[in-house]
């Protein structure tokens, strides 16, 4: 008989494992890979993964500053756009008691010359594959921000299947394209028949 005083006993169900929403990052996060990730992808894409630094950039600036700023555009005239996205990171930086290790004015040269030198007919062309150097330093400045706020961005340095196969194919290509620029002019000569 069931007693209206006491609720009928029953096995007890089991607690069904409740999801734990990530919590609320008020900090901002920033695209700030390892340096070595930066210089390889850098130079195995002829500059392309630059762009897609300031491009990663850009759009976390965005998110902290509300304005609307275009960053594919920015990321696409990146050697003009340097001297805004280093300024603003390093004011962004600096707000959180960090200071950025060089001028922000001259690293924007640097990027700036370094990217200009793409259109020398010369062996200097090759300075261009440096032009990621000037972001090493911002890279840093963010790297520390990520690390001093206890933000993980450890999924930022990790090379995916992609990345490598982007580092074989633009480091073979890179190696083809030196080969030719130091031998010269290559003839082969066909047999006379």
């Amino acid at each position: 008989m069931h007693n209206p005083y006491h609720p009928p006993m029953s096995a007890p169900l089991p607690h069904a494992p409740r999801a734990v929403p990530p919590p609320a990052i008020d900090k901002p996060v920033f695209f700030a890979p390892s340096t070595l990730k930066l210089g390889a992808m850098s130079v195995a894409t002829f500059g392309v993964y630059t762009m897609y630094w300031f491009w990663r950039n850009w759009q976390a600036i965005q998110r902290e500053t509300g304005a609307s700023l275009w960053p594919w555009a920015r990321a696409l005239f990146c050697p003009l756009w340097s001297f805004s996205c280093f300024g603003q990171l390093s004011e962004m930086a600096r707000g959180r008691r960090r200071e950025l290790a060089f001028p922000v004015a001259l690293l924007g040269i640097l990027f700036l010359l370094l990217n200009l030198a793409s259109r020398a007919d010369s062996a200097l062309s090759l300075l261009s594959f440096l032009s990621f150097v000037p972001l090493l330093p911002v890279n840093a400045l963010l790297r520390q921000y990520h690390r001093d706020e206890r933000i993980d961005s450890t999924r930022q340095d990790r090379l995916t299947v992609w990345h490598i196969l982007v580092l074989l194919a633009g480091g073979a290509l890179l190696a083809l394209v030196l080969t030719v620029m130091l031998l010269g002019e290559v003839t082969v000569q066909l047999p006379k028949g």
